[in-house]
């Protein structure tokens, strides 16, 4: 008896600590939407800095918005002939807290032409009518991403092998857009 009632307390325990994560996470993400939205009505107030994105061949650019020499935004724009992403990183005291990617994925390379297609036997080419827009959504708190909005609207689970290597891929890449910019 006195075994079974310390599992139960033991797994009331865990599910309690796990309901206070929760419920912290979710008190963050209400707070980093609140930064995010003050942020985008203060854009005019801040300094711009753009330059070219050096990452892509096929082109883009990198804007900076500052508070004196605080980052609050970076606006990344980058063109593939696969696809072309629009990318918004917010911070908050110099920490990426928010990440929002709209990347428009063509059906076909735009090189890939009805001729090409017939040549390779294939029936469809490039069309940008059939272009698919993924939105994903990245939450973060002291470097850690503790909440990914995948392009079908689905939250990708903390456990996940894909979760952490995101979190690494955006935290890299704010590093390298930083860089750019501030060598400006």
């Amino acid at each position: 008896m006195t075994v079974n009632l310390t599992r139960v307390l033991a797994v009331i325990l865990l599910i309690a600590s796990f309901s206070a994560c929760k419920k912290k996470h979710e008190d963050s993400i209400v707070d980093i939407k609140k930064k995010f939205n003050t942020i985008n009505s203060k854009l005019s107030d801040y300094t711009r800095r753009q330059v070219d994105d050096l990452t892509t061949k096929a082109g883009g650019t990198i804007t900076g918005y500052y508070r004196d020499e605080e980052v609050k935004k970076i606006y990344s724009e980058r063109f593939t002939d696969k696809d072309r992403a629009f990318t918004e990183y917010y911070f908050d005291d110099g920490m990426l807290i928010y990440v929002l990617k709209q990347e428009y994925v063509y059906n076909r390379p735009t090189y890939y032409n009805e001729e090409m297609a017939k040549q390779n036997a294939d029936s469809v080419w490039y069309d940008d009518k059939k272009t698919r827009l993924d939105i994903s959504r990245f939450y973060l708190s002291d470097h850690k991403l503790i909440k990914w909005i995948g392009p079908a609207g689905m939250d990708v689970a903390v456990n996940d092998p894909k979760f952490h290597q995101k979190q690494e891929e955006l935290l890299a890449e704010t590093i390298i857009m930083l860089k750019q910019l501030n060598e400006q």
